[in-house]
């Protein structure tokens, strides 16, 4: 398994970039569908982003 990090801002709109280093490490393209997922307890949540083909 890549251990990778890096941080991000979240803008005025909500919107955060995927940093190009974490982009080209998981292949993700511009346009490509991603699914965002919460996981963890209530003081600690974590958001899990998977690329996706297509929405269920």
């Amino acid at each position: 398994m890549t251990l990778m990090r890096a941080f991000s801002k979240v803008d005025k709109e909500g919107k955060i970039a995927i940093p190009g280093n974490i982009k080209r490490e998981t292949g993700l393209k511009e346009g490509q569908l991603v699914e965002l997922k919460i996981f963890g307890a209530n003081t600690k949540k974590s958001v899990l982003i998977t690329a996706r083909k297509s929405a269920r």
